[in-house]
Order: C-alpha cells, then sequence, then structure tokens
C-alpha cells in the first residue's frame, strides 16, 4: 500500500513485526516456547499446555469414580459378581467337579436376584464392588482366557488322541498287507 502526502512518498507495508527479539518470559522446561499466561498468583508456569504433566500422572494411579443411580449400580455390580460366579463354575467342571459346577449353573438365578436386591438398598457396598472389580480386570481377563484354554485342552487332547489312534490303526493294516 502507498500513502502519498503533499511533499513526500511513503510506503507502508502489510507484513506483521518482527519480534524475534522478544524476551520470553516464562520458558517452557522442555521445548522453551511461552509457558504462560501468569496472572500474578500462585507458582509460575514451568510447562506450556503441550508439555504440561497431566493430573492422571501424579504417581499413584486413582481408583475410578464410580457413579449412577442405585439401581444402575446395583445392576452393574450384580453382573460383576455373577461372572465370578460363572468362572468359579468353569473352574469346578475344569477340575471334574461337574456337580458342583452344575449346582453353580442352576443356582446362578437365584443368586442373581439376591444379590441384585442385596445391592439395591445398599449403593455403597455395589461402588465397592465396582471398584475393585476394575482394579482386579485385568487378573480376571487372564483367569477367563485361561479357563476358556483349560476347557478347550481337555477336548483337543482327546481329538489328537484319536487322530493317533487312526493313524496308528492305518500303519498296522498297511504292515500287514505288505
Amino acid at each position: 500500500m502507498t500513502v502519498t502526502f503533499a511533499d513526500e512518498v511513503t510506503t507502508v507495508r502489510d507484513v506483521p513485526p518482527d519480534f524475534s527479539d522478544e524476551v520470553i518470559e516464562y520458558p517452557c522446561e522442555v521445548c522453551g516456547q511461552e509457558a504462560g499466561p501468569y496472572g500474578g498468583r500462585g507458582r509460575k508456569p514451568k510447562r506450556c499446555a503441550v508439555h504440561k504433566k497431566s493430573s492422571s500422572s501424579s504417581g499413584t494411579p486413582r481408583a475410578p469414580r464410580v457413579s449412577g443411580t442405585n439401581a444402575q449400580l446395583a445392576a452393574q455390580a450384580t453382573e460383576a459378581l455373577c461372572s465370578i460366579d460363572g468362572m468359579m463354575a468353569l473352574g469346578a467342571r475344569i477340575i471334574g467337579f461337574t456337580d458342583t459346577a452344575e449346582t453353580i449353573e442352576e443356582a446362578d438365578e437365584t443368586f442373581r436376584l439376591r444379590v441384585s436386591a442385596a445391592l439395591l438398598n445398599s449403593p455403597d457396598t455395589a461402588r465397592k464392588i465396582l471398584r475393585y472389580g476394575s482394579k482386579a480386570g485385568d487378573s480376571a481377563l487372564f483367569i477367563a482366557i485361561g479357563l476358556h484354554i483349560a476347557t478347550i485342552a481337555p477336548v483337543f487332547m482327546r481329538e489328537a488322541k484319536d487322530k493317533k489312534a487312526e493313524r496308528d490303526a492305518k500303519r498296522a493294516e498297511e504292515q500287514e498287507s505288505n
């Protein structure tokens, strides 16, 4: 843009000013960018928004917040307890206690109703069960996988034995015919 005055010609540029000499008041410890803004109260900023530590990485993991209506909490806690009950039945079946497993499975619906009714009246207990369940989630997953493998393994072993017996029978027939 050119501005003309009576006695001179002045050119005005539309380029933003260069502030590269600007001093950064609170540089980020990691990247050196401005860590501010600082309002004058509390601690001065040490890291920019990109490099700030999140509040959950304070070193100690916090228990997840469990919230909801009493009915929702009771239903969730009931499902958690019934899944443990189901794992117990499967475990009993795997180690050969089939009558025990059948008894657990037959009593499942009664157990579900009684637990749900009890937890409807005790939301604090339901919260405790859900908090504990979230902490034990990894181990429960590995237990479930282990029980699944333990259920499949006997069937696989039986089939492998049957296949081996078939091969041995074929070999015996071939040897007799030769």
